[in-house]
């Protein structure tokens, strides 16, 4: 989960850097995004099967390799056409490890309260922590995103070469049945809550992918600030979800998030209004440490109440997620060639107000379990 964080930002980390080398606009560098998101969408469904035949350890080993491999010959591309292309291959690997990575935890720990689910998600802002402080100061030292992206791919030949073998766990068989996917996708609270996660990924894929590139353009700084913001809102959702995984057993996940909700939308209404870098910073951490719980909360929210196989629902739940992440990235970049991207950023307190729509309905679909889940 670190080094894939660390493959997800250095793209928007480098984006000034890339965008100016290879000549893109806004609405081409979300569309780097957008393709990357589609081809993550078919491989998370393919998954599904893979999985349940061959078990979940080979595959994420295969995937960190493919995405080492996608980020070394992304070193060699010349302009948008080419990136176009290989940001297929990183997407790919990517997808693998989003698809499988969460289920393995929860064959691990069966019937969790979520709290071993988001501790292992605090993994992911930790790298992002550490990706965008190193590259963001990488770069403003001149080194090239070429080399970044060269030792990106390096570090996840390694990563993937120390992965444990399948041997050494025990785990159960994976449902890919038909019928078993249409058990799910009857159910009206698996699409409520599918698109509470397109929503709360939009809301945070805005906010990782462009707040570095925000931050240089609007603030006009070098890529050590614009890494730094990225940064910060990490930390945030690092301290949130190490936070959550602490409560909650005690508070449940609902509760959690639906207070989460409402004060990241508070947050990202007066986003667009602050003009101190410093208290941009503050409201940055803010926000990631409450929208911290919304990826692994629903996805684990969800497994609860329908008692399906968390597999197959988390990898379709994915999808959702990683759609609306790039979707909006997409919307967001539009928005920026025409408007300016500090007008794009409304987009991320949208999509927070419909995400409380929804986990307001998907809490009244189903009766509550008797542990506060």
């Amino acid at each position: 989960m670190f080094a894939y964080a660390n493959t997800a930002v250095v793209i928007p980390i480098s984006l000034v850097a890339i965008t100016t080398e290879l000549g893109l606009t806004y609405t081409q560098a979300g569309a780097l995004s957008l393709i990357g998101s589609l081809m993550q969408f078919a491989i998370l469904l393919a998954s599904i099967p893979i999985s349940a035949f061959i078990g979940k350890i080979r595959p994420l080993r295969w995937g960190m390799w493919i995405l080492a491999l996608g980020l070394l010959i992304f070193t060699r591309v010349m302009g948008f056409v080419s990136a176009f292309l290989v940001i297929t291959i990183i997407a790919f690997g990517q997808a693998v490890v989003e698809a499988l990575i969460t289920p393995l935890v929860e064959d691990i720990h069966p019937g969790d309260d979520g709290s071993n689910q988001v501790l292992l998600h605090s993994f992911w802002p930790m790298g992002v922590i550490f990706g965008t402080l190193v590259i963001g100061e990488a770069l403003t030292r001149g080194v090239s995103w070429r080399t970044i992206f060269l030792i990106l791919g390096l570090a996840c030949i390694i990563v993937g070469a120390l992965y444990p073998r399948r041997s050494r766990a025990h785990l159960p068989r994976s449902r890919a049945d038909f019928s078993h996917a249409g058990e799910i996708l009857s159910q009206p609270i698996f699409w409520v809550m599918g698109f509470a996660l397109f929503f709360a990924g939009g809301a945070e894929g805005g906010l990782t992918y462009w707040s570095a590139t925000y931050i240089q353009v609007e603030y006009g700084t070098l890529a050590r600030a614009g890494g730094m913001g990225t940064a910060f809102f990490a930390l945030g959702m690092a301290a949130g979800r190490i936070f959550s995984s602490r409560i909650a057993g005690k508070f449940g996940l609902k509760r959690i998030l639906m207070v989460s909700t409402v004060v990241a939308l508070a947050g990202g209404l007066g986003f667009t209004l602050v003009r101190s870098l410093p208290t941009l910073y503050v409201l940055m951490v803010i926000m990631g440490f409450c929208i911290a719980p919304f990826w692994p909360g629903i996805q684990t929210l969800t497994v609860r109440k329908m008692g399906v196989d968390p597999t197959m629902v988390m990898a379709f739940l994915s999808c959702f997620g990683l759609l609306g992440f790039s979707i909006m990235n997409f919307t967001m970049g539009i928005i920026g060639d025409l408007s300016g991207l500090r007008t794009s950023f409304l987009v991320v307190p949208a999509a927070l107000a419909v995400l409380l729509l929804l986990l307001s309905i998907g809490g009244r679909l189903t009766p509550e379990k008797p542990r506060p889940y």
